[in-house]
């Protein structure tokens, strides 16, 4: 099955904003620039490009490429909005990256491995400069283990917890995957993982990660090494955090497209999507990024992308984006269609064998219980068989 036939975004045409900025976002886009007719862009909606570059948070692509086409049809002053917008998340990045390096150091000088996900390490990973992706917060990897310790070298680097929520028995370890903390004076937030995804998917371990580890490009001289995913885990991560979200966010897809040219090996990268349950995703992915950017696919990966699963996966991604576009011309999405939280479209993300473990995770207690019913710690076994009338209470509430 051709991924031109499924997901060709020709079917986008009159929605032309979104059609110019996934234009944009292509790394083959200024040797393209011929293609742009000025009568296109004169007749375009210049605040609505503006509002979708800002919700897929792709502000430092659209406006470098905008500068680069120079049209006197593309507003100046929507010109100066993007440049003002970009020099501002560069200032934001550098803060975040210099934070994330006293973190990290922080927690390395007292005997704690850490990897850097996401954020200003994941822009110099793949674009090799923080101010051309955004971020709003750090996120770093520790091995489950280490997680009291960091909590408490978190609180000595003034940093207060945001989750409240008590760590319950021992499935917090496999059935959640983070912690927020934020700093109230400096006013980042750092996100602490002990695994990369939630709902006791298969992953690798902490362990396989930072054997694979990489070097981070950000690392200043003569400090101590940080260091991010190798590229194989890098896809993996990224592959699973976009679809667990739908792709609502295109910024998601063009880490997928800036990851296919780097020096990965994809022979490699095969076993471990079979072995993590990740084919469903990584076939998405691909499907995906070659439709919307051109992406090229690498010949190992092919065969995932090609798949019916991959492009139906890919459709309901599609109907995410489309759905989320803010006043989508074109829109044939209804509101009863499921969101990308949803169980039913998390599960269709999963292998059989990876989507049993997940439903089995659901029964055994989470982090929220106790917020429902206080228990002292010596009754916490009582959380297990009180499981369901605890998430059927959190759940009406809701309502």
């Amino acid at each position: 099955m051709s991924t031109h036939t499924v997901l060709e975004p020709d079917r986008w045409n009159e929605d032309q904003e979104l059609t110019l900025l996934l234009f944009l976002l292509r790394k083959d886009a200024t040797s393209r620039l011929d293609a742009v007719h000025a009568a296109y862009l004169y007749g375009l909606d210049w605040t609505r490009l503006l509002r979708l570059a800002e919700h897929h948070r792709v502000v430092p692509a659209v406006y470098l490429q905008l500068k680069r086409i120079n049209h006197p049809a593309i507003p100046a002053e929507l010109l100066r909005n993007l440049q003002a917008q970009y020099h501002r998340n560069t200032l934001r990045m550098l803060h975040l990256q210099a934070e994330a390096g006293r973190v990290t150091r922080l927690l390395m000088n007292h005997g704690i491995r850490v990897l850097m996900l996401k954020g200003p390490a994941l822009a110099q990973q793949l674009y090799g400069d923080v101010s051309l992706r955004t971020s709003k917060d750090v996120d770093l990897l520790i091995a489950p283990d280490d997680m009291d310790q960091a909590e408490h070298w978190m609180r000595e680097a003034g940093y207060v917890s945001k989750s409240g929520e008590a760590r319950v028995l021992g499935s917090w370890k496999w059935k959640d995957h983070h912690a927020s903390f934020l700093h109230p004076q400096k006013r980042v937030e750092i996100e602490l993982h002990w695994r990369l995804q939630p709902d006791a998917g298969g992953e690798p371990t902490f362990d396989e990660l930072w054997d694979h580890r990489q070097m981070s490009e950000a690392t200043a001289t003569g400090a101590p090494c940080m260091y991010t995913l190798g590229s194989e885990h890098q896809f993996l991560y990224l592959s699973a955090h976009g679809a667990r979200h739908g792709w609502f966010r295109l910024r998601w897809l063009v880490d997928i497209d800036r990851l296919a040219v780097r020096a990965v090996d994809w022979e490699a990268l095969l076993p471990m999507l079979r072995r993590y349950g990740g084919v469903p995703v990584g076939g998405q992915a691909w499907a995906l990024a070659a439709a919307l950017l051109g992406t090229p696919i690498p010949e190992p990966m092919r065969p995932v992308s090609a798949t019916r699963q991959a492009h139906r996966l890919a459709l309901s991604a599609l109907s995410f984006i489309q759905a989320s576009v803010p006043g989508a011309a074109y829109q044939k999405v209804e509101p009863t269609i499921c969101q990308p939280t949803s169980r039913s479209y998390l599960l269709s993300l999963k292998e059989p064998s990876h989507r049993l473990l997940y439903l089995i995770s659901r029964l055994l207690p989470s982090t929220g219980d106790p917020a429902v019913l206080p228990l002292p710690r010596q009754l916490h076994f009582l959380y297990i068989p009180l499981r369901p009338f605890l998430w059927l209470k959190r759940r009406f509430s809701k309502h």
